[in-house]
């Protein structure tokens, strides 16, 4: 008769194997962390940038040109605001690992006009429609912005973020959201 008194080699082995097979799994699974981590982080700047750059076409002091101030006038392809266009680097880490990104925005001014003739104004149109007004008033009724972030990923593969929004010709001192924002705000029920 045998006794069993400790383990054989086989049975050594085959714990060894599914012992560096989950260590090998974990070790996978945590560096695909740390690569989509860095990818979503690339990604949260470059979103971040885009709502800055429609924030900051939106805060305009005048709707005419006025030199060296904001207006909703200047708003146009890559023009207008305080963050110019272009490329922008930041310091993803704290080794000073650069990244950099690239920032623009196109403008489509849009006016608010009748196009079936009853002298009541229903439909949104710009620049190449057919309703396209023969007189263009003072300033666009609105301008619809798309601004676009390029970058780089860990990869090297190309990325664009794009967001879109709409820009009114009230400038945010004449808007009723902006002077009471604050006290509404703070008010509790």
């Amino acid at each position: 008769m045998f006794s069993e008194k400790g383990f054989s080699l086989v049975e050594v082995t085959v714990a060894s194997l599914i012992i560096m097979l989950g260590v090998t799994g974990y070790v996978t699974l945590q560096s695909e962390y740390v690569v989509t981590n860095n990818k979503l982080n690339l990604r949260a700047v470059a979103l971040n940038l885009a709502q800055q750059k429609l924030a900051d076409l939106g805060y305009f002091q005048h709707l005419s040109h006025v030199e060296g101030a904001s207006s909703f006038q200047n708003i146009a392809d890559n023009m207008g605001g305080s963050i110019p266009s272009g490329e922008r680097s930041f310091a993803m880490t704290s080794e000073e690992n650069q990244q950099t990104y690239t920032t623009q925005w196109e403008v489509d001014d849009l006016y608010y006009v009748d196009t079936n003739f009853d002298d009541v104004a229903d439909s949104w149109v710009k620049l190449g429609s057919p309703f396209f007004p023969v007189n263009l008033p003072r300033n666009a009724d609105l301008k619809n912005v798309q601004v676009t972030v390029s970058w780089f990923d860990t990869n090297g593969d190309p990325k664009t973020i794009n967001i879109f929004g709409s820009i009114a010709p009230i400038s945010l001192a004449q808007s009723f959201q902006a002077k009471y924002r604050l006290t509404s705000a703070l008010a509790v029920p």
